[in-house]
């Protein structure tokens, strides 16, 4: 496992266990829908994301792979969406299993160097699921006056912290293409 792998590793521990401080300080003011969406969206997101990290740790290796992106997904997936209720739980459960399937069949239809692209993509897309909870926070609140000035600046500093913190992990990246196996058959 490379730095880049410990990388995306560690933010998607970071992600759920944001999702999980989040989800207990907003929880109460969100409906079933809200709810719903965002247990699927960092479920779908989490599992793709485990499942393709997995199929580039084990490169030719597709049930290997797949086997850790269904369990990894759905465990990271339930963790995350534990406590928006059973319902949310289920749905995001079921999204990191089928999120996890998915990233293994990708990562056997890619390349090496693409399915890092890939993961920087949905490591990002994973990170901005969290942006969820305030934005429907707010949106239950139906407040139509912006706070401060301040609330303005939030987005645009989460932003450059995001885009930071992910440019960093991307430099642990900077083995060539060539060290790695290509496990392309078809």
């Amino acid at each position: 496992m490379s730095d880049f792998h410990l990388f995306v590793l560690v933010a998607l521990l970071l992600t759920v266990i944001s999702s999980l401080r989040l989800t207990g300080k907003w929880c109460h003011f969100l409906s079933h829908s809200q709810r719903m969406v965002m247990s699927m969206f960092s479920g779908t997101t989490i599992g793709l994301t485990v499942g393709l990290m997995a199929n580039s740790i084990f490169p030719g290796s597709f049930y290997s792979s797949s086997l850790l992106g269904f369990f990894g997904g759905a465990t990271l997936a339930a963790v995350s969406a534990g406590k928006l209720g059973t319902v949310s739980l289920m749905e995001g459960l079921t999204a990191g299993l089928m999120g996890g399937m998915m990233g293994a069949m990708l990562g056997e239809m890619v390349a090496y160097t693409e399915a890092v692209i890939f993961l920087k993509l949905l490591i990002t897309l994973s990170i901005s699921s969290l942006l969820l909870y305030p934005v429907f926070f707010h949106a239950s609140l139906r407040e139509n006056s912006v706070p401060s000035k301040k609330w303005l600046i939030k987005p645009f500093l989460v932003f450059l912290a995001a885009l930071f913190f992910l440019l960093g992990g991307s430099l642990l990246d900077s083995a060539p293409a060539s060290e790695h196996p290509t496990h392309q058959t078809h």
